[in-house]
């Protein structure tokens, strides 16, 4: 069976894309674990005692550097009494104790909240805004959305994503990666919904949105899930204060109370490439007892807790920012054999690895907005068939659905299934 060549041009596209990105991917320490040569750039980064170490990672600040993670040495660093976070004895170099309002050799980069990042990322989205509108309008990308609202959602959706990686790019070394990776997870969470509710969301745009959110992935190097779920179990028993990722992760699990699962669908960068890798024509390994992956989520979800209390991050051997950063290494060989995986069974980190997808599945199950089925379905079933997650028959539950378009395509009676409350 061959492979569709819009298919074959959009992953070429992005591994493409990825290898362009490679040098801005090689600078950015994915661990969170301290001393790390360029800070700011980690989406869980975070340093409110200005003593130049990860505050996600309490061993850090106790323990010397290691050969293969030398701490910057450029200046004695001193330390900050600061109101959001007890103050913390590094021994990592000689400290003085200041008060918060004094100057302190080292801050983390924060260029996106700069006027220029802020004026220059509006720039490019409003001009990617008004060209994706007219493409849209016009038919050119496939989809000829005639409605003015469904035009604008799709154009918004794509403005964004695009906009922001091509900001991040020209701005280079003065950005902050967690705040790309927030407002990208909450504005696109939202306006993912907006497509959705507009009607717009045919399964040609679906997949153009896990095009766009897998590249993402590989230019700001900001998955957002699961890696960092332990890290917010290390802030939950440590009394660590949340840094913008985190509090952006914790407002998107709210969201799916509102509008589903659309994050995971469109958004997040580890279940678009396992989405993309579904589409690789083939045969595959139907898993109808979905329940046994569930079981195995929550099983991995409790021993990634009690990982996360001992400081040891079990998300991390899987390999996910190995990949995103196209790091030789083996975790890259662990998440390849992942991806190879999902060209056979329909996201099998999602629903049974990530501890996040437990966290959404939770609140997907009586969100308000989802699709349902009205008074038109004549119970053909195809979108039963369809379901690659096989949540789609009429008394199931959705919190599995992510939304992948899959079966308002197959379905015959135009309005029998709409996304709606």
């Amino acid at each position: 069976m061959e492979i569709p060549r819009w298919l074959k041009r959009g992953l070429a596209s992005i591994i493409g894309s990825a290898g362009l990105a490679y040098p801005v991917c090689a600078t950015i320490c994915p661990r969170g674990r301290g001393y790390c040569p360029y800070p700011g750039r980690c989406f869980l980064y975070t340093d409110v005692d200005a003593n130049a170490i990860c505050d996600y990672t309490p061993r850090s600040v106790t323990t010397a550097p290691t050969a293969a993670s030398p701490a910057p040495v450029a200046s004695p660093v001193m330390e900050v009494t600061s109101s959001l976070s007890a103050p913390v004895t590094s021994s990592v170099t000689p400290a003085a104790t200041v008060s918060s309002n004094a100057s302190v050799p080292f801050t983390p980069d924060t260029g996106f909240f700069l006027p220029d990042g802020l004026f220059m990322g509006a720039v490019v989205t409003v001009i990617l805004l008004v060209l994706f509108f007219f493409l849209f309008r016009s038919g050119v990308l496939g989809p000829r959305l005639q409605k003015t609202v469904s035009a604008l959602g799709a154009s918004a959706l794509f403005a964004l994503g695009i906009g922001e990686m091509v900001t991040y790019l020209l701005l280079g070394e003065e950005t902050l990666a967690s705040a790309f990776a927030v407002i990208y997870l909450l504005a696109g969470t939202l306006l993912a919904a907006v497509v959705w509710k507009s009607g717009a969301m045919s399964r040609k745009v679906a997949v153009g949105t896990v095009m766009m959110s897998a590249l993402f992935g590989f230019i700001i190097l900001a998955p957002l899930m699961p890696m960092e779920f332990p890290g917010i179990v290390s802030i939950a028993t440590s009394g660590q204060t949340l840094a913008p990722g985190i509090i952006g992760i914790l407002a998107g699990i709210g969201l799916v109370l509102l509008v589903g699962r659309t994050f995971c669908g469109h958004l997040c960068p580890v279940g678009s490439v396992q989405e993309l890798a579904w589409n690789v024509p083939g045969k595959k390994i139907d898993i109808r007892k979905t329940r046994y992956l569930e079981v195995l989520r929550a099983g991995v979800f409790i021993a990634t807790v009690i990982g996360a209390l001992y400081y040891v991050n079990l998300m991390e051997y899987t390999g996910i920012y190995d990949f995103f950063s196209l790091t030789l290494s083996t975790g890259l060989v662990v998440f390849l054999v992942l991806f190879l995986l999902s060209v056979l069974v329909y996201r099998p980190v999602c629903r049974g690895i990530c501890p996040f997808g437990l966290l959404f599945s939770i609140p997907a199950h009586f969100s308000l907005f989802r699709l349902r089925r009205t008074g038109a379905c004549i119970s053909c079933k195809k979108c039963e068939k369809a379901c690659p997650a096989h949540v789609a028959g009429k008394d199931s539950s959705k919190r599995e659905c992510y939304l992948c378009a899959r079966c308002t395509a197959a379905c015959p009676v135009q309005g029998a299934l709409v996304y709606k409350r």
